[in-house]
């Protein structure tokens, strides 16, 4: 488990270098941000209008409380009251275009002074969000839809199989709702088993039967498509085939690393192996797919058993058979079929009661999102591996 949650992690390491995002001004206006670096019964406060960069000079900022005072904010649009008494309750108040602007009321320190922001509206702004909000809900007209950068597949290591989960960020970049011509639908790679939408995905992307199929419209911005399923292997080599629905902006790989294993991919320009907590991770890029492309994935040198003692079992079960003890050998199966039966029981049960505990601890809030996502998402597949192999038992 522990293998699982550091390869997620490490998800992060192939990300694009993207543009810092700004936070929200609204957000921060008129909450007090204690600092220690000005003295003791300082409030500097900063005046905005709409982002932070469309700062307000010479605008009346005032004081008021358990002390008054007033001042116009400089050319950077800030206003720095000093000497106001110390454990006084005050708060910052400022008036632009008519629209009054007042701070959340607090405390002054005796250990350092207070730095604030009182942000207004920007019409522009509003009118551009309240039109966005329109065009979201209106018609959706026929587009075109691509992965973004940030999609990516991340491969970890089973028992004898490998674990792909592919994450895949839809970006629609019209402001209006937008409905493909081609449909996108993700299949499973020939040989994959246990197919299954994580939690987090959007509710337009569904499992059915081999195939991921995600419906539009699309909204304007990201809609996020996460699926995995399990690739077996029974040698030292794999290789898994997936059909790009949409163009890729870049490719991007990261695969758990064990002994000697090699990755392989035409798609593929660049690799290297990054070592974590005592494990290697093969991160791999490539270039911009078209829609319709096949990204291959080969795997070498994969951790196995050998395959020679079951060779030789069966060449012993064909003897007995051929030596007429076929009764005794059915009576063993059966036994061994029962028992094992049992033990696939019992770890659903265990599995299930780890679910149950991990979702208890979700809604009380004992743990993080991510690390609930990710660990959610392991027990989910492996309960659907033991529902896979009870129903082989059945049929057997």
């Amino acid at each position: 488990m522990t293998r699982v949650f550091a390869t997620i992690a490490l998800v992060a390491l192939l990300a694009p270098p993207a543009a810092a995002q700004m936070p929200d001004p609204k957000s921060m206006s008129g909450v007090p941000l204690p600092v220690s670096e000005l003295a003791p019964g300082t409030v500097t406060v900063r005046v905005v209008r709409g982002s932070l960069t469309n700062a307000l000079a010479d605008q009346t900022v005032e004081i008021v409380g358990g002390a008054a005072a007033s001042m116009k904010t400089n050319a950077d649009g800030r206003a720095e009251f000093s000497g106001l008494p110390v454990g006084a309750t005050v708060k910052a108040v400022a008036t632009v275009d008519g629209q009054r602007i007042e701070s959340q009321e607090f405390p002054l320190p005796s250990n350092g002074g207070v730095r604030l922001m009182l942000v207004a509206a920007d019409a522009v702004t509003a009118e551009r969000a309240e039109e966005d909000k329109q065009l979201a809900a209106s018609p959706p007209k026929t587009g075109i839809v691509v992965f973004g950068e940030q999609s990516r597949f991340v491969i970890e290591l089973g028992d004898g199989a490998l674990n792909v989960f592919n994450i895949f960020e839809i970006q629609n970049t019209a402001r209006v709702p937008v409905e493909p011509a081609v449909p996108i639908v993700f299949p499973m790679p020939e040989g994959g088993e246990h197919l299954a939408v994580l939690d987090g995905s959007s509710p337009l992307a569904v499992a059915a039967g081999d195939r991921v199929n995600v419906s539009g419209p699309f909204p304007p911005g990201t809609t996020l498509v996460q699926f995995a399923y399990t690739m077996p292997y029974t040698g030292g080599s794999a290789s898994i085939t997936q059909r790009l629905p949409a163009g890729l902006a870049q490719l991007s790989v990261v695969a758990q690393k064990v002994g000697e294993m090699t990755l392989s991919s035409p798609q593929i320009r660049q690799q290297r192996d990054v070592t974590t907590e005592g494990q290697t991770y093969i991160l791999g890029q490539g270039s911009p797919l078209a829609a319709g492309t096949d990204v291959t994935f080969s795997f070498a040198g994969l951790p196995h058993a050998p395959l020679w003692p079951r060779n030789i079992a069966l060449a012993l079960a064909v003897l007995l058979l051929m030596g007429g003890v076929y009764g005794a050998i059915r009576g063993t199966h059966a036994r061994g079929a029962t028992a094992e039966r049992e033990r696939l029981g019992a770890e659903r049960e265990r599995l299930f009661a780890r679910l149950t505990a991990l979702e208890a601890a979700h809604r009380e809030g004992s743990v993080d999102p991510t690390t609930f996502g990710v660990r959610r998402r392991e027990l989910v597949v492996a309960l659907e591996r033991i529902y896979a192999a009870l129903d082989e038992e059945v049929a057997a």
